[in-house]
C-alpha cells in the first residue's frame, strides 16, 4: 500500500501520542520510500499532541525547519503498520523497512514531546 489519504488515517489511528509537556511542536514527516528516492511526492505529517492539523504536504527532497523527524516507509511497512499498530515499529526499522532520520539536535525534539517516540524506535541518541 501506498501513503495516500485512505492509508494515513490508519496511520495516525496507530500512532502514539507525544508524552510530556509539548513546548516546541514539531512534526514528524512519514514519506514513501519511493518518493523519497526520486525527491518528488507527498510527505504526510504528524504533529504528536501540538494541536496541529496532521496531513499531507509537497515534498521535493527538502527538510523543512518544522520537521523534527522524517520517516521513509516501504510499502510492506506501511502494510504491516496498520494492521500491527506502533507496537511494530522498532521491529521494521531494524528490517529497514522504515529508514528513520532525526532532523533536530535531541535536545530540541525532547522539547518536541517527540523522545518517548523515538526511544520507542530503539534508536539510540548520544546525550552530548
Amino acid at each position: 500500500m501506498r501513503l495516500d489519504e485512505s492509508t494515513w488515517r490508519q496511520v495516525l489511528a496507530v500512532l502514539p501520542a507525544a508524552c510530556g509537556k509539548v513546548s516546541d511542536a514539531l512534526a514528524v514527516a512519514f514519506v514513501d520510500a519511493d518518493d523519497f528516492a526520486s525527491k518528488s511526492g507527498s510527505a504526510w505529517l504528524w504533529w504528536p499532541d501540538s494541536g496541529q492539523q496532521s496531513g499531507r504536504c509537497d515534498f521535493d527532497g527538502g527538510f523543512p525547519p518544522e520537521w523534527g523527524m522524517l520517516l521513509v516507509m516501504s510499502e510492506s511497512a506501511l502494510d504491516t503498520l496498520c494492521v500491527e499498530g506502533d507496537a511494530c515499529l522498532a521491529g521494521l526499522v531494524r528490517r529497514v523497512q522504515i529508514r528513520p532520520f532525526l532532523l533536530q539536535q535531541m535536545d530540541i525534539l525532547e522539547a518536541a514531546g517527540l523522545d518517548d517516540f523515538i526511544e520507542s524506535l530503539e534508536l539510540a541518541t548520544p546525550k552530548h
